[in-house]
């Protein structure tokens, strides 16, 4: 955990979170006909409640065009932004749409797809199996991988720092 962390996550009012490899262990199965599906926790759906129970927003920006990532974010009540091309200008979007300065809003992610709104991001998250590069720029790096509970500790970090509601 870089210095300066705790003060940082206090200013948070939004945290974005990427999907495959950080909701997920980055693995698909596909059936037969083509289905895909994967595994997520429940302890993640418990720390995205109890983010915004403490008024943070919670928002997934994906590259993942499937209706699983749909499926998932619709029960967790998270908007969801999917798109084939690059994330950061979304998550420059939301930011002006909110109104909010980049230090206010935190980014999870783990592949080199990520980098720039890891970059971009006030608060820079990412999984222990996280790209190497994910890592060099990470304000903390989990220490469980992604898809095992991983989006829960960063719930919980932000909850132990952060302000109340």
């Amino acid at each position: 955990m870089r210095l300066g962390l705790e003060e940082r996550i206090k200013k948070l009012k939004l945290v974005v979170f990427d999907f495959d490899g950080i909701f997920t262990d980055g693995k698909v199965m596909l059936d037969q006909n083509g289905i895909e599906s994967v595994v997520c926790s429940r302890k993640d759906g418990m720390g995205i409640l109890m983010l915004k129970q403490a008024g943070l927003k919670v928002i997934v920006i994906t590259n993942e065009q499937n209706p699983v990532v749909v499926k998932r974010c619709a029960k967790l009540g998270v908007e969801l932004i999917q798109t084939p091309e690059k994330k950061l200008p979304f998550f420059i979007q939301l930011l002006n749409t909110g109104s909010l300065n980049y230090k206010e809003v935190a980014f999870m992610g783990d592949d080199v797809n990520d980098l720039e709104c890891l970059d971009f991001a006030g608060v820079k998250f990412t999984v222990a199996d996280g790209d190497p590069k994910c890592k060099e720029i990470a304000d903390y790096v989990t220490v469980r991988n992604g898809g095992d509970h991983a989006v829960r500790e960063v719930c919980d970090l932000i909850l132990r720092y952060s302000k109340p509601a």
